[in-house]
């Protein structure tokens, strides 16, 4: 551990590597795969992880801003990247310099992508995403076959794909999601009937990949799973994915506290008995939540040791009575195991009230992640 950070992620890329492997599996050979690497890979680093993505021979990388993909460009990443959400009209120059696949949500964008691509004498490629019932970026379902078809004379821009987005696909027998699936389909069908000429079309992500094999159409949008974390209802089946980081730090200071001592900022855990509370350098300035206060545990030695009080913004303290011997210097990990115990990105999600993948993304960059090939 890097002795002036107080705590590290350990990202494991072979288990990466494993799950898109595990994505190849479910999908077939027939189906492309577009890693998700937006949000600096969830986290875990976004040119590693897409570097380990192109060695699994993915076909794109998806990112979420043209700044992203600009980041992949410089450090010498050739393979074709999509920009999942349309970006504001000064970025579209930077695209088409770098060559970036845009998605494309309305037509105004477009011709303003084409004025771009004639600047830079280039033809771009887009992806068009349909509003299907995500209620969020798209063209309306209603209107989108007139638009494209208008798409299509526009000189500078090619229909590269065709894509939708599901809210729901993480529940299985879905109605919304099945109708959803179907509607796609049959704008695929008029698309085509019609002479909207498009490579590609694409919805499932993670969830949908594992519930609806009937969304995995030409490619594959896989995000969390490929990250160690279960995207469907229900138990995961076990050790078809892996968890990928680790996150630890380590204990500061070890010291008593007499029965009716009040922890941490607004006295809400007062000890019960004599308790031993050790330290930890971590708060909410690291990621480590402040909705995480009275509810999580972390592992030392092996053993569940609850947070006690508030979750400070540089500190943590945590209840060390039933661990024999601790001592300063000893390992706390926040997501991982020790010994028989885990924990993992899930529970951490639940004791906050929120999703794994805010506890992914928010872990933050005071905390050096390092790489294990």
């Amino acid at each position: 551990m890097n002795p002036t950070a107080p705590s590290r992620a350990i990202v494991d890329l072979r288990c990466y590597a494993h799950n898109l492997g595990v994505v190849r599996k479910l999908v077939g050979d027939n189906v492309a795969i577009a890693a998700v690497v937006k949000a600096d890979a969830y986290g875990h680093g976004l040119l590693p992880l897409a570097q380990k993505a192109l060695e699994t021979h993915v076909a794109m990388l998806g990112v979420a801003t043209v700044d992203e993909g600009l980041q992949l460009r410089k450090a010498g990443i050739r393979a074709p990247i999509l920009v999942l959400f349309q970006p504001n009209r000064e970025a579209l120059a930077v695209a088409v310099a770098h060559r970036l696949t845009l998605m494309v949500c309305d037509v105004e964008t477009a011709r303003a992508l084409d004025e771009a691509a004639l600047k830079a004498n280039k033809v771009m490629p887009i992806h068009c995403m349909i509003d299907t019932g995500m209620g969020r970026q798209g063209f309306h379902l209603e209107t989108a076959p007139e638009q494209l078809q208008f798409l299509t004379r526009v000189p500078r821009i090619d229909i590269e794909g065709l894509a939708t987005h599901f809210p729901v696909a993480d529940k299985a027998e879905d109605p919304f999601t099945e109708n959803q699936i179907r509607t796609f389909k049959q704008f695929l069908k008029l698309a085509a009937k019609t002479g909207i000429p498009f490579e590609t079309a694409h919805a499932a992500n993670s969830a949908a990949i594992l519930n609806y094999p009937a969304a995995h159409f030409d490619l594959v949008r896989p995000g969390l799973m490929t990250y160690g974390v279960w995207p469907v209802e229900g138990p995961p089946k076990p050790g078809l994915i892996l968890p990928v980081i680790r996150w630890e730090t380590r204990v500061t200071q070890v010291k008593t506290l007499e029965a009716g001592s009040s922890v941490s900022y607004g006295r809400t855990y007062t000890t019960p008995d004599r308790m031993r509370a050790a330290v930890l350098p971590i708060g909410y300035a690291d990621g480590y939540k402040h909705s995480l206060s009275n509810k999580a545990d972390v592992l030392i030695r092996g053993v569940r040791c609850p947070v006690r009080g508030a979750v400070c913004m540089d500190q943590t303290v945590v209840e060390v009575t039933r661990v024999p011997d601790v001592a300063e210097g000893d390992i706390a990990t926040l997501i991982g195991n020790d010994g028989d115990e885990t924990v993992t990105v899930e529970e951490l999600a639940r004791h906050a009230g929120t999703i794994p993948y805010d506890i992914l993304t928010g872990i933050g960059n005071r905390v050096p992640r390092e790489y294990v090939a």
